[in-house]
């Protein structure tokens, strides 16, 4: 019987928990499937008003894609995971995104990669107190995907770029301030929390640090190139600029001006147009080596050293970034016409 994840219907409420605690809910291929059926379904249940969304246990939402399960689908030569792991995940963000009814994602604990495709995507997005939020892929190798491109649209200033370029942690005031969450609701409350219950359990939160450091981060991550706002970091003293360009340096130099790029072509484009160009850029990180030696650097290895190549940004040719958003002989285009 598959149990990872849970589904129930109470109250005319489609409730569905993902139910992997000790992997902190981190999303499989067969996660995935067993929930877009299961919101197909239940859009055709007249019975069903609204649906809710859930991580189990108190650690995590969903820490992100299974990412050693497609290191070892790599290694033992299996291309079909490798692509049809990102082909459903895509489309099960834009089903998410565009769902029918009522679609609340309540976010307790870690939430991150593919855990914020789900929750962050949602219409109705619900974070208590215990929310810790990151897109940390350039430390391994890869990208912001998942439709980030588009979500980190909400963010004032230049904190999308910030965010999608340094993974920084943002707990439940800097959702907030972002316009990343619609409600925080306090993690006492999650158990017994309905639709109808949102706007009168909606809580105030404190100030947010990013306020603070957003006047820097518009002046920096609003430069042309990722070079320029290295430069730029490097030339300030500010605690926070030296922070910000500590992060950049974990991240494979390739992963960061990939992400750039698609983050500039992505400005005001639809969610769909994101997923798409998701697609293009995943199949190319699949088909190459940065991800695998990132994941074997922090899961197989656990030397967190990773060799990353070419080693520095100013090695990563224009040319070479281009590619990532060239479509792949013989691979479809993503299909996000919904049945």
């Amino acid at each position: 019987m598959f149990t990872d994840v849970l589904f129930e219907v109470a109250d005319g409420v489609g409730k569905a928990t993902l139910n992997r605690p000790q992997q902190m809910n981190a999303l499989t291929l067969d996660m995935i499937r067993a929930l877009d059926d299961k919101l197909v379904e239940w859009v055709a249940d007249k019975s069903i008003r609204a649906v809710m969304i859930y991580g189990a246990g108190d650690k995590a939402f969903c820490a992100g894609g299974d990412i050693r399960a497609l290191y070892d689908a790599k290694n033992n030569g299996n291309s079909a995971l490798l692509s049809d792991f990102f082909w459903h995940e895509y489309r099960l963000d834009y089903r998410i995104a565009t769902y029918p009814k009522q679609l609340i994602a309540v976010m307790d604990g870690l939430t991150m990669g593919g855990g914020a495709g789900i929750g962050l995507n949602a219409p109705v997005r619900v974070a208590s107190e215990r929310v810790v939020f990151s897109l940390p892929e350039c430390t391994i190798g890869l990208y912001p995907d998942i439709g980030a491109a588009h979500f980190l649209q909400r963010c004032p200033g230049e904190i999308g770029m910030f965010l999608a370029l340094t993974g920084l942690r943002l707990r439940t005031a800097g959702l907030h301030f972002c316009g990343l969450v619609t409600h925080t609701i306090p993690a006492d409350r999650l158990a017994h929390l309905m639709p109808e219950t949102l706007s009168v359990n909606n809580v105030a939160t404190r100030a947010a640090d990013i306020a603070k450091l957003q006047p820097a981060i518009d002046i920096c991550f609003g430069l042309g190139s990722l070079d320029a706002i290295v430069t730029a970091l490097e030339n300030r003293n500010d605690p926070g600029s030296k922070d910000s360009l500590n992060l950049l340096r974990r991240g494979s130099p390739t992963s960061l001006k990939v992400t750039f790029e698609h983050m500039r072509r992505m400005r005001g484009k639809s969610l769909a147009d994101v997923l798409k160009e998701n697609w293009r850029i995943s199949r190319h990180m699949m088909a190459g080596t940065e991800f695998f030696e990132g994941v074997r650097a922090v899961l197989i290895d656990r030397d967190n050293a990773p060799r990353w190549n070419p080693a520095t940004p100013q090695a990563v040719s224009e040319a070479n970034v281009n590619r990532y958003f060239e479509k792949l002989p013989g691979q479809p285009d993503l299909d996000l016409k919904l049945g």
